[in-house]
C-alpha cells in the first residue's frame, strides 16, 4: 500500500455560531465580567453592555473571543489524515518543512498544521508530502 496524506481545511468550532444553540448556562458572561469587575466602583464599558462577551481562558489569561483572536481567522490549518504511523522522526519531518507555522498531532494518523500567510500553501503541502514520502521510502529500502 502506498502511503497516503489527505488534506481537508481545518473549520474552527468556534466560528459562525448560532446563539440560539449555545447552552443557557455558558450564555449568560455577567458573573464572569462581575468577578472581574469586582474590584471598583465604577462600572466597567463591557459590563454595561447588552452584548454577551464571548472569552477564551488561555495561559496569558482571559481574553475576548472576536475575529483578531480566533484561531481560524488568525492561521491557515489544514487537517492531514495519513494510512501510516506518524512516529517522532515524522513529526520532526513535518515540523522541518519550511512554511509550516504549526503543528499538532492529534492521533497515531491525523495531524494539524498550519501554513504561513507569506508562503503558497498548495507548494508547502506539496513538499510537507515530498518530505514525509521520501523519509517513509527510505525506511522502506
Amino acid at each position: 500500500m502506498d502511503n497516503l496524506i489527505i488534506w481537508e481545511k481545518w473549520r474552527d468550532p468556534f466560528l459562525g455560531y448560532d446563539e440560539n444553540e449555545i447552552d443557557v448556562e455558558h450564555q449568560n458572561q455577567k458573573a464572569v465580567i462581575d468577578a472581574v469587575n469586582d474590584h471598583t466602583d465604577e462600572p466597567a464599558p463591557v459590563a454595561n453592555s447588552t452584548k454577551d462577551v464571548r472569552v477564551l481562558s488561555t495561559p496569558l489569561g482571559i481574553i475576548p473571543f472576536n475575529e483578531f483572536t480566533a484561531s481560524g481567522k488568525i492561521f491557515n490549518f489544514w487537517t492531514g489524515h495519513t494510512n501510516f504511523d506518524i512516529s517522532e522522526d515524522i513529526c520532526r519531518i513535518m515540523k522541518r518543512t519550511e512554511g509550516v507555522e504549526t503543528l499538532t498531532i492529534f492521533t497515531r494518523y491525523r495531524f494539524r498544521v498550519s501554513v504561513g500567510k507569506a508562503f503558497d500553501e498548495a507548494s508547502i503541502k506539496s513538499k510537507f508530502c515530498e518530505n514525509v514520502y521520501k523519509y517513509l521510502d527510505q525506511q522502506n529500502d
